[in-house]
């Protein structure tokens, strides 16, 4: 894979913007990371989340009931993944980093791996954000066609018709499937993942088969169920936290409006680091209470690939500061109103790239 860059050049944006933002704390005398609402936050997300849980061996004989839970816990798993896990993998709770570790332990608790996800995250989707073949979070599969340019296969025509049920299986996908795939793979998108540590794998079994035991196992042996209800609530939770994940995470980069910037013959990429940033990410819904509280800032995306060490628990304050400075250096802030016409705004994109003359 060539290595590419960004141009070096001067980025008076990113210094105004800065000195904005870092004006906003000192102010303010607030720190960057975590605040009491932010500890509170993953109290009550982690409470709820065990509290949940109980229920299905409190009620769970009741199949309606466990028929409820079971969803509620998938939609839970995503709240503590994104709010708690995200902000974690940045360092953006805590100022000792060490502490932050500890709080990835959330991704392994919901039957996925960490360190994985690090690398996917943090050392492909926000080193080349939407940059076809480097940007992995993105690109993950060939079924779907989400890169204007990327190559067309015939069943591309009809992507937008069965993604939708596709992306269904997203979390049983990750669990069983990429996780092991990200194992043996060489490279993550631009990440070099060729030295994986065989303590990892160690790690990303047991835990997946702890996951399964406290899904599955430990529910089949203390409810009075057949072992088939309990497997059939497991797949309700997969599909609610499925549509509740894919829902976020469609909405943040792969809009019908959405950048795909290229490097040219020197792999230069066409935009500074910051411009980059605006240009390939959107927001939605910074104005609800319920989507800022539930999404873990993922709403205030543009702020948070801009300062991802920044807590999102400060996003909707800072965003505004974004927009201002956005607006005076003429850079294309993207914000949809409502998590539906984001949605909307994907499959859009889906449908234009299902014609094989696609241009970005």
């Amino acid at each position: 894979m060539k290595k590419i860059k960004f141009p070096s050049e001067p980025d008076s944006f990113f210094k105004e913007l800065s000195s904005k933002v870092n004006e906003y704390f000192t102010q303010n005398s607030i720190p960057k990371h975590g605040n009491r609402a932010m500890y509170f936050k993953i109290s009550m997300l982690f409470g709820l989340y065990c509290l949940i849980y109980s229920c299905i061996y409190i009620v769970g004989n009741n199949p309606t009931y466990l028929f409820i839970i079971y969803p509620i816990l998938g939609a839970f798993g995503v709240f503590l993944g994104l709010n708690i896990g995200h902000d974690a993998a940045h360092n953006a709770i805590f100022k000792k980093p060490k502490h932050n570790k500890r709080l990835l332990i959330i991704f392994e608790i919901l039957g996925t791996s960490s360190y994985n996800w690090k690398n996917r995250h943090l050392g492909a989707h926000h080193t080349f954000p939407n940059v076809m073949d480097y940007d992995s979070d993105i690109q993950q599969t060939n079924i779907v066609k989400i890169f204007p340019k990327d190559e067309h296969k015939d069943h591309h025509a009809f992507q937008h018709f069965y993604m939708p049920v596709l992306y269904l299986a997203y979390i049983f996908r990750w669990i069983f499937y990429r996780d092991f795939k990200d194992s043996v793979s060489k490279n993550i998108g631009v990440f070099d993942n060729s030295n994986y540590p065989r303590a990892e794998i160690i790690k990303m079994v047991l835990f997946k088969l702890l996951y399964v035991v406290q899904m599955i196992v430990l529910p089949s042996i203390f409810l009075e169920l057949p072992i088939s209800t309990i497997i059939l609530a497991f797949i309700s939770l997969v599909l609610f936290g499925s549509i509740i994940i894919t829902l976020v995470l469609l909405s943040t980069h792969v809009g019908e409006d959405s950048h795909f910037p290229e490097p040219n013959e020197d792999n230069v990429l066409p935009h500074s680091w910051s411009h980059h940033q605006v240009y390939t990410t959107s927001d939605f819904s910074t104005n609800s209470f319920v989507v800022n509280n539930l999404f873990g800032g993922f709403n205030h995306h543009a702020i948070h690939h801009l300062f991802p060490h920044i807590c999102h628990i400060h996003y909707p304050a800072i965003t505004p500061i974004l927009k201002e400075v956005c607006e005076k250096y003429e850079l294309p802030y993207s914000s949809k109103k409502y998590l539906i016409s984001a949605v909307i705004s994907h499959f859009k994109l889906l449908k234009n790239n299902s014609l094989n003359n696609a241009v970005s």
